[in-house]
């Protein structure tokens, strides 16, 4: 069974963790072109292909890694433009920052980029018609939704499967690729990327994604500052430290376990073999239709 592999190409100083204002972020030392690279190698290593999804201002400040993560044979993926959360913007606000980015990326890779995820996955419920947007400006693979909630984002209920979003009572030419879970005592349990990769022990982890693989292919994300031990530390929140800085330093070497005991490709050639199922969504307020 063939898992895909993703990258979220942003740097430290710009998660949702610290929320940053924009206008600082010029103060803050850049690092995520080394990072990146260091999981190119990583990869390169095992042989294996996987998804980065790159953010916009991240690709017009380092447009050579864009070429080199293209060069090494990997999927280019859009991450919007500046890692802002979709459920504080406005649709047109997201036109806008998708348009900027997807467009950048394609002329510095000479390729469409037609798979995306959004920051912190900030699609749900609240905002839907994002996916109807995503469609118009010519994305066919989206990863954006979480199928259990957390005090940023997620949408409970989500199937855990890829699937057709059915939005309005119009199917999408679209295939959403959730974040992986397993189920645990019918609860949605995540395991295979961010905190949840650094603060699981690596055999609960390799665990659940077999319990996964028995059914469907699972996916592993996870960022470039996530193995770098040297980032700057800032003084934040006891929580803020924790879902940030815990256990950076077990990152790389679980990504080798994983990468030594499974398979993983890209995002597209993992959902070109799935049977992708059409599922109803509901907005605000509703539930889904049809799950898993």
């Amino acid at each position: 069974m063939q898992n895909a592999l993703t990258v979220d190409v942003e740097d430290w100083y710009q998660t949702s963790d610290f929320d940053f204002p924009l206008q600082t972020w010029d103060r803050f030392e850049d690092r995520v072109d080394a990072n990146t690279r260091k999981l190119l190698d990583l990869f390169d290593g095992f042989g294996v292909k996987g998804t980065f999804f790159v953010l916009g201002c991240v690709a017009k400040k380092h447009p050579g890694l864009v070429t080199e993560i293209v060069s090494r044979g990997h999927e280019l993926a859009s991450h919007g433009g500046w890692h802002q959360m979709l459920t504080r913007m406005t649709l047109a606000e997201i036109r806008s920052d998708l348009t900027w980015s997807k467009a950048l990326l394609e002329d510095l890779s000479g390729q469409a980029v037609t798979a995306f995820r959004a920051p912190s996955w900030s699609v749900s419920h609240q905002n839907l018609e994002v996916l109807a947007l995503l469609e118009e400006l010519g994305f066919r693979v989206d990863s954006s939704l979480q199928p259990f909630r957390t005090p940023l984002s997620g949408m409970k209920g989500v199937p855990h499967h890829p699937f057709h979003p059915v939005v309005g009572g119009r199917r999408l030419n679209l295939v959403e690729f959730p974040s992986c879970v397993a189920r645990l005592f019918g609860t949605a349990f995540p395991f295979s990327g961010g905190l949840y990769l650094r603060i699981l022990p690596v055999g609960i982890i390799t665990a659940m994604l077999r319990r996964v693989n028995r059914e469907r292919a699972g996916m592993v994300y996870v960022h470039p500052w996530e193995v770098d031990v040297q980032q700057p530390r800032i003084t934040r929140s006891p929580v803020i430290r924790l879902t940030h800085y815990y256990h950076l330093r077990t990152t790389e070497r679980k990504l080798q376990r994983l990468l030594a005991q499974f398979q993983f490709g890209r995002l597209q050639d993992v959902v070109a073999g799935q049977d992708v199922p059409d599922v109803e969504l509901a907005g605000s307020g509703g539930t889904q239709v049809a799950f898993r």
